[in-house]
Protein backbone atom coordinates (compact mmCIF):
# COMPACT_ATOMS: atom_id res chain seq x y z
CA UNK A 1 0.00 0.00 0.00
CA UNK A 2 1.20 3.44 -0.92
CA UNK A 3 1.40 6.61 1.39
CA UNK A 4 -2.01 8.85 1.66
CA UNK A 5 0.01 11.85 3.09
CA UNK A 6 -0.33 15.42 1.85
CA UNK A 7 3.65 15.23 2.49
CA UNK A 8 4.07 12.95 -0.23
CA UNK A 9 5.16 15.04 -3.30
CA UNK A 10 4.16 11.95 -5.86
CA UNK A 11 0.36 13.02 -5.31
CA UNK A 12 -1.55 15.49 -7.60
CA UNK A 13 -1.61 18.18 -4.86
CA UNK A 14 1.64 18.39 -3.51
CA UNK A 15 3.13 19.13 -7.36
CA UNK A 16 0.23 21.57 -7.83
CA UNK A 17 1.09 23.54 -4.47
CA UNK A 18 -2.77 24.46 -4.29
CA UNK A 19 -4.65 21.47 -2.72
CA UNK A 20 -3.21 22.49 0.81
CA UNK A 21 -5.31 25.55 1.34
CA UNK A 22 -8.08 24.25 3.27
CA UNK A 23 -5.63 22.61 5.63
CA UNK A 24 -3.53 25.55 6.80
CA UNK A 25 -6.52 27.51 6.74
CA UNK A 26 -7.83 25.41 9.47
CA UNK A 27 -4.93 25.75 11.15
CA UNK A 28 -4.55 29.50 11.25
CA UNK A 29 -8.44 29.41 12.42
CA UNK A 30 -7.30 26.95 14.86
CA UNK A 31 -4.66 29.19 16.23
CA UNK A 32 -6.55 31.96 16.65
CA UNK A 33 -9.26 30.36 18.28
CA UNK A 34 -6.94 29.09 20.91
CA UNK A 35 -5.85 32.61 21.14
CA UNK A 36 -8.64 34.09 21.90
CA UNK A 37 -9.75 31.90 24.42
CA UNK A 38 -6.21 32.20 26.53
CA UNK A 39 -7.35 35.95 25.92
CA UNK A 40 -10.56 35.54 26.91
CA UNK A 41 -9.51 33.65 30.17
CA UNK A 42 -6.82 35.68 31.03
CA UNK A 43 -9.96 38.81 30.70
CA UNK A 44 -12.16 37.05 32.34
CA UNK A 45 -9.97 35.70 35.46
CA UNK A 46 -8.91 39.26 35.73
CA UNK A 47 -12.06 41.06 35.60
CA UNK A 48 -14.58 38.20 36.33
CA UNK A 49 -12.40 36.70 38.95
CA UNK A 50 -14.62 34.13 39.86
CA UNK A 51 -12.69 30.87 39.79
CA UNK A 52 -9.63 32.66 40.88
CA UNK A 53 -6.21 30.78 41.19
CA UNK A 54 -5.65 27.05 41.20
CA UNK A 55 -5.46 26.01 44.93
CA UNK A 56 -4.57 22.51 46.63
CA UNK A 57 -6.93 23.73 49.49
CA UNK A 58 -8.08 26.93 50.90
CA UNK A 59 -7.50 28.24 54.14
CA UNK A 60 -9.83 30.20 56.26
CA UNK A 61 -8.83 33.44 57.78
CA UNK A 62 -10.27 35.74 60.66
CA UNK A 63 -9.26 39.33 60.64
CA UNK A 64 -9.96 41.39 64.10
CA UNK A 65 -10.72 45.05 63.26
CA UNK A 66 -11.85 48.32 64.91
CA UNK A 67 -15.39 48.76 64.60
CA UNK A 68 -14.90 51.48 62.36
CA UNK A 69 -12.65 49.60 60.12
CA UNK A 70 -15.31 46.65 59.34
CA UNK A 71 -17.59 48.35 56.27
CA UNK A 72 -14.59 48.52 54.16
CA UNK A 73 -12.70 45.63 54.81
CA UNK A 74 -16.06 43.71 54.75
CA UNK A 75 -16.66 45.23 51.19
CA UNK A 76 -12.88 44.00 50.16
CA UNK A 77 -12.75 40.37 51.82
CA UNK A 78 -14.96 38.73 49.14
CA UNK A 79 -12.86 39.67 46.07
CA UNK A 80 -9.65 39.01 47.79
CA UNK A 81 -10.91 35.63 48.77
CA UNK A 82 -11.95 35.08 45.08
CA UNK A 83 -8.23 36.35 43.74
CA UNK A 84 -6.38 34.24 46.59
CA UNK A 85 -6.64 30.49 48.16
CA UNK A 86 -7.87 32.44 51.48
CA UNK A 87 -11.49 32.71 52.72
CA UNK A 88 -11.24 35.93 54.68
CA UNK A 89 -13.68 36.59 58.18
CA UNK A 90 -13.84 39.88 59.29
CA UNK A 91 -15.20 40.73 62.92
CA UNK A 92 -15.27 44.14 64.99
CA UNK A 93 -13.54 43.83 68.16
CA UNK A 94 -13.74 47.17 70.40
CA UNK A 95 -10.66 48.26 71.95
CA UNK A 96 -11.59 47.05 75.57
CA UNK A 97 -12.16 43.66 73.90
CA UNK A 98 -8.77 43.33 71.94
CA UNK A 99 -6.39 42.23 74.45
CA UNK A 100 -8.90 39.19 75.45
CA UNK A 101 -8.90 38.19 71.88
CA UNK A 102 -5.15 37.98 71.48
CA UNK A 103 -4.79 35.70 73.94
CA UNK A 104 -7.01 33.10 73.26
CA UNK A 105 -4.62 30.78 71.33
CA UNK A 106 -5.61 28.59 68.85
CA UNK A 107 -8.99 30.76 69.04
CA UNK A 108 -7.05 33.92 68.48
CA UNK A 109 -7.46 36.32 65.21
CA UNK A 110 -5.37 35.65 62.54
CA UNK A 111 -4.59 39.08 61.58
CA UNK A 112 -5.54 42.55 63.62
CA UNK A 113 -6.59 45.55 61.86
CA UNK A 114 -5.70 48.29 64.93
CA UNK A 115 -6.48 51.95 65.06
CA UNK A 116 -2.86 52.93 65.08
CA UNK A 117 0.55 51.51 65.56
CA UNK A 118 1.29 53.00 68.95
CA UNK A 119 -2.44 51.06 70.19
CA UNK A 120 -0.96 48.24 68.71
CA UNK A 121 2.04 48.09 70.63
CA UNK A 122 0.74 49.13 73.52
CA UNK A 123 -1.72 46.16 73.76
CA UNK A 124 0.42 43.50 71.91
CA UNK A 125 3.42 44.05 74.55
CA UNK A 126 0.62 44.07 77.65
CA UNK A 127 -0.56 40.71 76.71
CA UNK A 128 3.13 39.36 75.58
CA UNK A 129 2.02 38.84 72.08
CA UNK A 130 4.71 39.36 69.16
CA UNK A 131 4.21 43.06 67.96
CA UNK A 132 4.03 41.89 64.41
CA UNK A 133 3.02 44.16 61.97
CA UNK A 134 2.82 42.91 58.35
CA UNK A 135 1.45 45.90 56.80
CA UNK A 136 2.84 48.80 58.46
CA UNK A 137 -0.86 51.09 57.07
CA UNK A 138 -3.92 49.83 55.51
CA UNK A 139 -5.58 53.32 55.82
CA UNK A 140 -4.98 56.73 57.66
CA UNK A 141 -7.07 59.67 59.36
CA UNK A 142 -6.01 62.52 61.36
CA UNK A 143 -7.43 63.08 64.91
CA UNK A 144 -9.94 66.36 64.99
CA UNK A 145 -11.35 67.97 67.24
CA UNK A 146 -15.26 68.55 66.29
CA UNK A 147 -18.18 71.10 67.94
CA UNK A 148 -20.63 73.77 67.36
CA UNK A 149 -18.38 76.48 68.33
CA UNK A 150 -14.50 75.83 68.23
CA UNK A 151 -12.15 78.32 69.68
CA UNK A 152 -9.12 78.65 68.07
CA UNK A 153 -7.05 75.87 68.77
CA UNK A 154 -2.77 76.34 69.46
CA UNK A 155 -2.04 72.90 71.01
CA UNK A 156 -3.95 70.00 72.38
CA UNK A 157 -3.15 71.07 76.29
CA UNK A 158 -5.94 73.93 74.70
CA UNK A 159 -7.99 70.91 73.78
CA UNK A 160 -7.78 69.00 76.88
CA UNK A 161 -9.05 72.19 78.92
CA UNK A 162 -11.66 72.66 77.31
CA UNK A 163 -14.98 72.75 78.72
CA UNK A 164 -17.18 69.64 78.93
CA UNK A 165 -14.91 67.74 76.16
CA UNK A 166 -15.50 64.13 75.45
CA UNK A 167 -13.01 61.58 74.45
CA UNK A 168 -12.75 57.95 74.06
CA UNK A 169 -10.52 56.08 76.27
CA UNK A 170 -7.13 56.76 76.25
CA UNK A 171 -6.60 53.27 77.08
CA UNK A 172 -8.33 51.85 74.55
CA UNK A 173 -8.35 53.98 71.59
CA UNK A 174 -6.53 56.24 69.95
CA UNK A 175 -8.76 59.16 69.56
CA UNK A 176 -9.14 58.79 73.64
CA UNK A 177 -5.16 59.34 73.57
CA UNK A 178 -4.62 61.69 70.38
CA UNK A 179 -4.58 64.88 73.01
CA UNK A 180 -2.66 63.02 75.18
CA UNK A 181 0.48 62.10 72.67
CA UNK A 182 -0.42 65.62 71.18
CA UNK A 183 0.47 67.54 74.18
CA UNK A 184 3.63 65.18 74.40
CA UNK A 185 5.06 65.96 71.60
CA UNK A 186 5.09 69.69 72.85
CA UNK A 187 6.97 69.09 76.00
CA UNK A 188 9.65 67.11 74.04
CA UNK A 189 9.83 70.09 71.66
CA UNK A 190 10.11 72.21 74.63
CA UNK A 191 7.02 74.69 74.32
CA UNK A 192 5.42 73.13 77.35
CA UNK A 193 6.30 71.86 80.96
CA UNK A 194 5.33 68.29 82.25
CA UNK A 195 4.03 69.81 84.67
CA UNK A 196 1.73 71.67 82.62
CA UNK A 197 0.72 68.37 80.97
CA UNK A 198 0.62 66.41 84.56
CA UNK A 199 -2.25 69.43 85.79
CA UNK A 200 -4.36 69.16 82.29
CA UNK A 201 -4.19 65.51 82.18
CA UNK A 202 -5.44 65.16 86.07
CA UNK A 203 -8.11 67.53 85.36
CA UNK A 204 -9.58 65.43 81.93
CA UNK A 205 -9.05 62.74 84.07
CA UNK A 206 -11.38 63.82 87.01
CA UNK A 207 -14.02 65.38 83.94
CA UNK A 208 -14.02 62.36 82.37
CA UNK A 209 -14.59 59.86 85.05
CA UNK A 210 -17.75 61.97 85.72
CA UNK A 211 -18.99 62.33 82.59
CA UNK A 212 -18.27 58.89 81.04
CA UNK A 213 -21.37 57.63 79.44
CA UNK A 214 -22.24 53.06 79.19
CA UNK A 215 -22.28 53.73 75.53
CA UNK A 216 -18.97 55.50 75.43
CA UNK A 217 -18.69 54.25 71.23
CA UNK A 218 -17.24 57.13 68.90
CA UNK A 219 -21.20 57.29 67.83
CA UNK A 220 -22.70 58.36 70.62
CA UNK A 221 -20.11 60.96 71.42
CA UNK A 222 -20.89 62.31 67.82
CA UNK A 223 -24.90 62.28 68.50
CA UNK A 224 -23.87 63.90 72.10
CA UNK A 225 -21.59 66.69 70.37
CA UNK A 226 -25.07 67.00 67.78
CA UNK A 227 -27.64 67.44 70.45
CA UNK A 228 -25.25 69.45 73.01
CA UNK A 229 -22.51 71.28 70.79
CA UNK A 230 -20.24 69.97 73.73
CA UNK A 231 -16.69 69.47 71.90
CA UNK A 232 -15.31 65.95 70.91
CA UNK A 233 -12.14 64.50 70.35
CA UNK A 234 -12.69 62.12 66.94
CA UNK A 235 -11.23 61.17 63.55
CA UNK A 236 -11.76 63.14 60.72
CA UNK A 237 -13.37 59.81 58.80
CA UNK A 238 -15.90 59.50 61.87
CA UNK A 239 -17.10 63.31 61.43
CA UNK A 240 -17.51 62.52 57.81
CA UNK A 241 -19.60 59.52 58.13
CA UNK A 242 -21.41 61.65 60.55
CA UNK A 243 -21.77 64.28 58.50
CA UNK A 244 -22.99 62.19 55.49
CA UNK A 245 -25.73 60.82 57.65
CA UNK A 246 -26.66 63.94 59.22
CA UNK A 247 -27.24 66.31 56.39
CA UNK A 248 -28.67 69.14 58.82
CA UNK A 249 -25.25 68.92 60.77
CA UNK A 250 -24.09 72.20 62.80
CA UNK A 251 -20.73 70.83 63.89
CA UNK A 252 -17.31 71.87 62.29
CA UNK A 253 -13.57 69.87 62.87
CA UNK A 254 -10.61 71.46 63.78
CA UNK A 255 -7.32 70.60 64.01
CA UNK A 256 -4.99 72.63 66.37
CA UNK A 257 -2.07 74.45 64.93
CA UNK A 258 0.54 72.58 66.19
CA UNK A 259 -1.11 69.55 64.48
CA UNK A 260 -2.17 66.02 64.98
CA UNK A 261 -1.74 62.52 65.10
CA UNK A 262 -3.28 60.20 62.82
CA UNK A 263 -4.38 56.74 63.14
CA UNK A 264 -2.48 54.91 60.87
CA UNK A 265 -4.49 51.40 61.32
CA UNK A 266 -1.83 48.65 60.84
CA UNK A 267 -1.99 45.11 60.03
CA UNK A 268 -0.82 42.51 62.46
CA UNK A 269 -0.07 38.80 62.47
CA UNK A 270 -1.48 37.83 65.41
CA UNK A 271 -2.42 33.87 65.20
CA UNK A 272 -0.99 30.79 66.80
CA UNK A 273 2.56 29.91 66.15
CA UNK A 274 1.81 27.47 63.41
CA UNK A 275 -0.50 29.97 61.68
CA UNK A 276 1.62 32.45 61.47
CA UNK A 277 3.38 31.95 57.53
CA UNK A 278 -0.10 31.25 56.34
CA UNK A 279 -1.78 34.39 58.18
CA UNK A 280 1.65 36.54 56.88
CA UNK A 281 1.01 35.86 53.47
CA UNK A 282 -3.11 36.01 53.90
CA UNK A 283 -2.05 39.60 55.09
CA UNK A 284 -0.26 40.83 52.40
CA UNK A 285 -2.60 39.43 49.55
CA UNK A 286 -5.36 40.97 51.53
CA UNK A 287 -3.15 44.59 52.13
CA UNK A 288 -2.79 44.27 47.96
CA UNK A 289 -6.52 44.29 47.12
CA UNK A 290 -6.84 46.87 49.43
CA UNK A 291 -4.16 48.67 47.48
CA UNK A 292 -5.49 48.57 44.15
CA UNK A 293 -7.86 50.92 42.26
CA UNK A 294 -11.06 49.58 43.71
CA UNK A 295 -10.08 49.00 47.27
CA UNK A 296 -9.00 52.73 47.57
CA UNK A 297 -12.31 53.63 46.37
CA UNK A 298 -13.71 51.72 49.12
CA UNK A 299 -11.06 53.47 51.85
CA UNK A 300 -12.28 56.83 50.53
CA UNK A 301 -16.31 56.20 49.59
CA UNK A 302 -15.65 55.64 53.78
CA UNK A 303 -13.63 58.81 54.10
CA UNK A 304 -10.71 57.24 54.90
CA UNK A 305 -7.38 58.23 53.28
CA UNK A 306 -4.87 56.29 51.83
CA UNK A 307 -2.06 55.23 53.82
CA UNK A 308 0.10 58.29 52.13
CA UNK A 309 -2.13 60.80 54.33
CA UNK A 310 -3.24 62.65 51.59
CA UNK A 311 -6.14 65.02 51.80
CA UNK A 312 -9.38 63.55 50.58
CA UNK A 313 -10.57 65.44 47.63
CA UNK A 314 -13.06 68.24 48.71
CA UNK A 315 -13.50 67.17 52.49
CA UNK A 316 -12.00 66.58 55.54
CA UNK A 317 -9.55 69.35 57.64
CA UNK A 318 -7.32 69.00 54.03
CA UNK A 319 -3.44 69.27 54.67
CA UNK A 320 -2.34 68.79 58.51
CA UNK A 321 1.02 68.67 60.50
CA UNK A 322 1.42 65.31 61.74
CA UNK A 323 2.47 64.78 65.09
CA UNK A 324 5.40 61.97 66.04
CA UNK A 325 6.78 61.49 69.02
CA UNK A 326 10.63 61.06 69.02
CA UNK A 327 10.22 58.96 71.74
CA UNK A 328 7.66 56.60 71.44
CA UNK A 329 8.12 54.90 75.03
CA UNK A 330 6.83 58.69 76.73
CA UNK A 331 3.68 57.88 75.21
CA UNK A 332 3.78 53.56 77.25
CA UNK A 333 4.75 55.63 80.47
CA UNK A 334 2.27 58.33 80.24
CA UNK A 335 -0.30 55.92 79.25
CA UNK A 336 -0.05 54.41 82.69
CA UNK A 337 0.17 57.54 84.80
CA UNK A 338 -3.67 58.05 82.99
CA UNK A 339 -4.49 54.26 84.23
CA UNK A 340 -3.15 55.64 87.69
CA UNK A 341 -5.32 58.76 87.80
CA UNK A 342 -8.49 57.52 85.71
CA UNK A 343 -8.59 54.80 88.54
CA UNK A 344 -11.65 55.48 90.70
CA UNK A 345 -10.73 56.69 94.15
CA UNK A 346 -12.27 55.58 97.11
CA UNK A 347 -11.22 57.58 99.99
CA UNK A 348 -12.24 58.47 103.89
CA UNK A 349 -11.92 62.18 104.34
CA UNK A 350 -11.45 63.13 108.02
CA UNK A 351 -11.96 66.86 108.82
CA UNK A 352 -10.52 68.98 111.78
CA UNK A 353 -13.71 70.50 113.22
CA UNK A 354 -11.46 71.64 117.03
CA UNK A 355 -12.67 75.06 118.20
CA UNK A 356 -9.28 76.73 116.03
CA UNK A 357 -11.19 76.47 113.47
CA UNK A 358 -13.24 79.18 114.55
CA UNK A 359 -10.21 81.52 113.77
CA UNK A 360 -11.34 84.52 111.53
CA UNK A 361 -9.31 84.59 108.39
CA UNK A 362 -10.48 88.03 106.89
CA UNK A 363 -14.31 88.34 106.92
CA UNK A 364 -14.33 84.44 107.18
CA UNK A 365 -13.37 82.02 109.48
CA UNK A 366 -11.31 78.88 108.40
CA UNK A 367 -14.36 76.89 109.04
CA UNK A 368 -16.44 78.75 106.66
CA UNK A 369 -13.08 78.91 103.96
CA UNK A 370 -13.17 75.22 104.56
CA UNK A 371 -16.75 74.50 104.06
CA UNK A 372 -16.29 76.59 100.62
CA UNK A 373 -13.31 74.81 99.42
CA UNK A 374 -15.11 71.29 100.62
CA UNK A 375 -18.02 72.20 98.36
CA UNK A 376 -15.88 73.41 95.67
CA UNK A 377 -13.03 70.46 96.03
CA UNK A 378 -16.31 67.94 95.73
CA UNK A 379 -17.00 69.15 92.39
CA UNK A 380 -13.74 67.84 91.60
CA UNK A 381 -14.61 64.35 92.09
CA UNK A 382 -15.94 62.59 89.62
CA UNK A 383 -19.06 60.40 89.84
CA UNK A 384 -17.31 56.90 90.35
CA UNK A 385 -14.86 58.21 93.28
CA UNK A 386 -16.22 56.53 96.60
CA UNK A 387 -16.23 59.22 99.20
CA UNK A 388 -16.97 58.87 103.15
CA UNK A 389 -16.41 61.62 105.41
CA UNK A 390 -15.38 61.65 109.37
CA UNK A 391 -15.35 65.32 111.43
CA UNK A 392 -12.83 65.25 114.40
CA UNK A 393 -11.96 67.17 117.03
CA UNK A 394 -11.32 65.56 120.77
CA UNK A 395 -14.35 63.33 122.20
CA UNK A 396 -16.25 64.49 119.22
CA UNK A 397 -17.89 60.42 118.81
CA UNK A 398 -18.31 60.60 122.50
CA UNK A 399 -15.43 59.76 125.25
CA UNK A 400 -12.54 58.29 123.57
CA UNK A 401 -13.77 58.64 120.05
CA UNK A 402 -12.27 61.41 119.01
CA UNK A 403 -14.43 61.01 115.50
CA UNK A 404 -17.89 60.64 114.37
CA UNK A 405 -18.87 59.36 111.21
CA UNK A 406 -21.01 62.06 109.02
CA UNK A 407 -21.45 59.69 105.72
CA UNK A 408 -20.02 56.10 105.12
CA UNK A 409 -18.15 55.47 102.15
CA UNK A 410 -20.10 55.46 99.07
CA UNK A 411 -20.21 56.42 95.59
CA UNK A 412 -20.98 60.45 94.52
CA UNK A 413 -23.44 58.60 92.66
CA UNK A 414 -24.77 56.94 95.07
CA UNK A 415 -28.51 57.55 96.03
CA UNK A 416 -29.18 57.24 99.71
CA UNK A 417 -32.31 56.71 101.36
CA UNK A 418 -33.87 60.03 101.51
CA UNK A 419 -33.19 60.15 97.73
CA UNK A 420 -30.42 62.74 97.97
CA UNK A 421 -27.28 61.03 95.84
CA UNK A 422 -23.62 61.35 97.90
CA UNK A 423 -22.77 64.44 96.88
CA UNK A 424 -25.88 66.15 97.77
CA UNK A 425 -25.81 64.46 101.08
CA UNK A 426 -21.98 65.49 101.45
CA UNK A 427 -22.63 69.36 100.58
CA UNK A 428 -25.27 69.72 102.55
CA UNK A 429 -23.40 68.44 105.95
CA UNK A 430 -20.37 70.58 104.41
CA UNK A 431 -23.14 73.97 104.71
CA UNK A 432 -23.73 72.38 108.96
CA UNK A 433 -20.34 72.39 109.35
CA UNK A 434 -20.21 74.95 111.93
CA UNK A 435 -22.68 73.29 114.66
CA UNK A 436 -19.22 70.58 115.07
CA UNK A 437 -17.30 73.14 115.37
CA UNK A 438 -15.43 73.01 119.02
CA UNK A 439 -12.74 71.37 121.29
CA UNK A 440 -9.20 70.07 120.98
CA UNK A 441 -7.46 68.85 118.16
CA UNK A 442 -7.74 64.56 118.18
CA UNK A 443 -5.13 64.15 115.22
CA UNK A 444 -3.45 61.23 116.02
CA UNK A 445 -6.33 58.79 117.30
CA UNK A 446 -7.90 59.77 114.09
CA UNK A 447 -5.51 59.35 111.78
CA UNK A 448 -5.09 55.79 112.95
CA UNK A 449 -8.86 54.80 113.05
CA UNK A 450 -9.45 56.06 109.80
CA UNK A 451 -6.35 53.98 108.40
CA UNK A 452 -8.04 51.03 110.12
CA UNK A 453 -11.21 51.85 108.42
CA UNK A 454 -10.13 52.12 104.87
CA UNK A 455 -8.02 48.78 105.67
CA UNK A 456 -10.82 46.86 107.22
CA UNK A 457 -12.85 48.14 104.19
CA UNK A 458 -10.25 47.90 101.21
CA UNK A 459 -12.11 47.32 97.90
CA UNK A 460 -9.51 46.67 95.32
CA UNK A 461 -11.36 47.66 92.34
CA UNK A 462 -10.59 51.20 94.01
CA UNK A 463 -7.55 53.25 94.62
CA UNK A 464 -7.82 53.74 98.15
CA UNK A 465 -7.11 56.46 100.55
CA UNK A 466 -7.63 59.02 103.35
CA UNK A 467 -7.48 62.55 103.60
CA UNK A 468 -6.55 64.36 106.53
CA UNK A 469 -7.19 67.79 106.70
CA UNK A 470 -6.37 69.77 110.14
CA UNK A 471 -5.32 73.49 110.92
CA UNK A 472 -3.50 72.09 114.08
CA UNK A 473 -1.64 69.37 115.92
CA UNK A 474 -2.43 67.15 118.06
CA UNK A 475 -4.23 67.96 121.55
CA UNK A 476 -5.64 65.25 122.94
CA UNK A 477 -3.38 64.31 126.20
CA UNK A 478 -4.89 60.67 125.70
CA UNK A 479 -3.84 59.97 122.95
CA UNK A 480 -1.20 58.06 121.44
CA UNK A 481 1.79 59.80 120.35
CA UNK A 482 3.22 60.08 117.16
CA UNK A 483 6.26 57.42 117.28
CA UNK A 484 3.34 55.23 118.23
CA UNK A 485 1.36 55.84 115.76
CA UNK A 486 3.94 55.11 112.91
CA UNK A 487 4.63 52.29 114.38
CA UNK A 488 0.89 51.31 114.23
CA UNK A 489 0.59 52.16 111.12
CA UNK A 490 3.38 50.33 109.58
CA UNK A 491 2.68 47.42 111.57
CA UNK A 492 -0.83 47.38 109.58
CA UNK A 493 0.83 47.96 105.88
CA UNK A 494 0.08 45.22 103.80
CA UNK A 495 1.03 45.03 100.13
CA UNK A 496 -1.70 43.59 98.86
CA UNK A 497 -4.06 46.58 100.42
CA UNK A 498 -2.20 49.81 99.28
CA UNK A 499 -3.80 52.70 101.07
CA UNK A 500 -2.47 56.33 100.19
CA UNK A 501 -2.36 59.36 102.97
CA UNK A 502 -3.10 62.28 101.89
CA UNK A 503 -2.87 65.18 104.69
CA UNK A 504 -3.53 68.75 104.17
CA UNK A 505 -2.36 71.21 106.58
CA UNK A 506 -5.01 74.39 107.27
CA UNK A 507 -3.05 77.91 107.62
CA UNK A 508 0.57 78.34 109.19
CA UNK A 509 -0.80 76.97 112.52
CA UNK A 510 -0.68 73.01 111.72
CA UNK A 511 1.72 70.58 112.86
CA UNK A 512 3.78 70.39 108.97
CA UNK A 513 6.32 67.86 110.35
CA UNK A 514 3.97 65.64 111.83
CA UNK A 515 1.73 65.90 108.59
CA UNK A 516 4.61 65.01 107.04
CA UNK A 517 5.57 62.10 108.56
CA UNK A 518 2.25 60.44 108.61
CA UNK A 519 1.84 60.86 104.97
CA UNK A 520 5.22 59.91 104.07
CA UNK A 521 4.56 56.15 105.42
CA UNK A 522 2.67 55.57 102.06
CA UNK A 523 4.75 54.83 98.87
CA UNK A 524 2.26 57.80 97.28
CA UNK A 525 1.73 59.57 100.49
CA UNK A 526 1.54 63.52 99.81
CA UNK A 527 1.40 66.21 102.41
CA UNK A 528 0.38 69.82 101.29
CA UNK A 529 -0.15 73.17 103.60
CA UNK A 530 -2.61 75.22 102.60
CA UNK A 531 -1.63 78.81 104.32
CA UNK A 532 -4.86 79.86 102.87
CA UNK A 533 -7.98 77.41 103.16
CA UNK A 534 -9.20 79.06 99.56
CA UNK A 535 -5.99 77.00 98.72
CA UNK A 536 -7.38 73.62 98.85
CA UNK A 537 -9.08 72.22 96.23
CA UNK A 538 -5.58 73.35 93.85
CA UNK A 539 -4.10 71.15 96.59
CA UNK A 540 -6.40 68.56 96.16
CA UNK A 541 -5.72 68.65 92.07
CA UNK A 542 -2.26 68.90 93.26
CA UNK A 543 -2.75 65.31 95.34
CA UNK A 544 -4.20 63.15 92.46
CA UNK A 545 -1.19 65.10 89.98
CA UNK A 546 1.35 63.46 92.46
CA UNK A 547 -0.63 59.91 91.72
CA UNK A 548 0.85 60.42 88.08
CA UNK A 549 3.97 61.88 88.48
CA UNK A 550 5.03 58.72 91.14
CA UNK A 551 3.01 56.23 88.11
CA UNK A 552 5.82 57.62 85.65
CA UNK A 553 8.70 56.85 87.67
Amino acid sequence: MGRHHAADASTPAARRGTDDRPTRGLLIASAVVVIALVAGGVVWATVGGSSGPECDSRTGITIAADPSMTTVLKSVAPQASENSCFDYTVSAVVGTGIAGELTRGEGAPDLWVADSTGRATTVTRGVNVPTDIVVPSVASTPAVVVGSSLPELADWVSVMKLPDLRIGSPLDSSTGNAPIVGALASVEKGTLSSKDLTDAMTLLAIQQGNVRAADDSEESRLALAESSGIPVVTTEQQFLSHAASTPTTKLTEKVPSVGTTFLDHPMLVTAAADRRDAAREAGQRFARELSSAAGAQALTAQHYRLPTRAPLAGAGVGDVAQIVLRDPSQQTKTLRQWSVVAEPIRTLVAMDVSGSMEERVGSSTRAELLVQAALTGNKLFPNNTAIGMWYFSVDKGGPGQDWIEIAPIEREDHVRPDGRTQREFLNSQAKDYQRYVGGGTGLYDTTLAAYKKVLDTYDPNYSNSIIVLTDGRNEDPGSLGLSELLSQIKALQDPARPIDIVTIGISADADTSALKQIADLAPAGTSYQAKDPTEIPSVLVDAVAARVTAAGR
